[in-house]
């Protein structure tokens, strides 16, 4: 079972995802603003994260920054209303709001299985 970290500012978005990741049957962390993300990435271990991009004081380039310095393996989904102030160089999918949850489970299915073809391996 993937470990997935959730960070938005917006609580109907962060309840949302969670709760859609969830039912799927992952372990969810939630984290309010990125500030608060970075801090639960540094002290747990997560296979996946989702984050908003528009965020006050840090925000998702900040949050995907730190993750690739930390371990460039971990997949980083973004979740935004602008892509067009996506870098894509830090994200590995970008789902612009309103994104249906049918479209993110199947980013997250295949992380999971090339996740599991690299163990097999």
């Amino acid at each position: 079972m993937l470990k997935i970290l959730v960070i938005d500012d917006e609580e109907e978005v962060l309840d949302m995802v969670s709760l859609v990741l969830k039912t799927m049957g992952y372990h969810v962390v939630k984290a309010k603003d990125g500030e608060e993300g970075i801090k639960k990435f540094d002290e747990l271990s997560f296979d996946v994260v989702v984050t908003d991009l528009n965020m006050p004081i840090c925000n998702g380039d900040d949050v995907a920054r730190h993750v690739r310095r930390t371990d460039g393996n971990i997949p980083v989904i973004c979740i935004t209303g602008t892509p067009e102030h996506v870098d894509d160089c830090y994200f590995d999918v970008v789902l612009k709001k309103p994104f249906s949850f049918k479209k993110l489970s199947e980013h997250i299915k295949a992380i999971e299985n090339t996740r599991e073809i690299r163990k097999a391996s």
